[in-house]
């Protein structure tokens, strides 16, 4: 059930549809439940027409600052907060039981939980970078989770998932709506729970998440076209630390 944070299609793959830009600027206003995002003094709507309300100051003006940078044309690919943000109120209030089901799911084979069985600098730049990772969880979040070096899998102790789950039920449906963004990024619910709770930044969690294919272009040269799609990545994931610290 991941679900991506989209923006309003309109028939945009076939027809090529943006909107043009029509307001002159772009502001913030206290609104019920936080702070709503106004053009020109009227409220930006979501895909599913509801008002784009976020819950603090900070995280509403970031989000309005995305649409002051707009062109003449809105593309909603260069405005992540926007889409986390109709994310957020459009879906995620209605499918906690499917997203917690998605993190228990990407749990069982967590990224940091599966590290390399050689070469041995690899195996060492995994372990500088995610067993620090894997203590933090556990001694910040009561989650256990154990690596596993054997191509077998191995069930996570049965704890973790009631934990887990517990945790995710509690959140909002904006830090849910953040973290059903950053779990497929990383590959990892232990990144994306380190980015939530400000034990990471973004650019430092998605490199942890790329140290095998950091360490591969090392040894193998450089692919540019991989390369771009990483830096497009990292784009994604900076904005994800700039929506869970607005969040505060």
């Amino acid at each position: 059930m991941t679900y991506k944070a989209e923006a309003p299609t309109k028939k945009s793959d076939q027809l090529g549809y943006r909107p043009a830009r029509f307001w002159k600027a772009a502001g913030v206003s206290e609104a019920e439940g936080g702070f709503a995002v106004e053009l020109d003094g009227r409220g930006v709507k979501t895909p599913q027409g509801r008002a784009l309300v976020l819950p603090t100051k900070a995280l509403a003006e970031r989000v309005a600052a995305e649409w002051d940078a707009v062109g003449e044309h809105v593309n909603y690919e260069d405005m992540p907060l926007t889409r986390l943000g109709f994310a957020a109120v459009d879906r995620m209030k209605d499918v906690v039981e499917e997203t917690v089901a998605e993190v228990l799911r990407y749990a069982e084979t967590d990224l940091v939980c599966y590290p390399s069985e050689y070469p041995a600098a690899l195996i060492a730049r995994e372990d500088e970078a995610w067993l620090p990772l894997i203590a933090w969880t556990k001694d910040e979040l009561g989650l256990e989770f154990h690596q596993n070096r054997t191509l077998i899998h191995q069930k996570q102790p049965a704890e973790t998932p009631v934990k887990l789950r517990a945790i995710v039920e509690e959140a909002t449906s904006y830090e849910r709506a953040g973290l059903m963004s950053a779990i497929p990024l990383f590959g990892s619910v232990v990144l994306a729970l380190a980015v939530w709770r400000g034990c990471l930044t973004g650019e430092l969690a998605f490199a942890a998440s790329r140290v095998g294919e950091t360490f591969q272009a090392e040894t193998w040269g450089r692919d540019e076209e991989a390369a771009q799609r990483a830096a497009n990545m990292e784009v994604q994931a900076k904005s994800l630390d700039a929506w869970f610290s607005a969040l505060i």
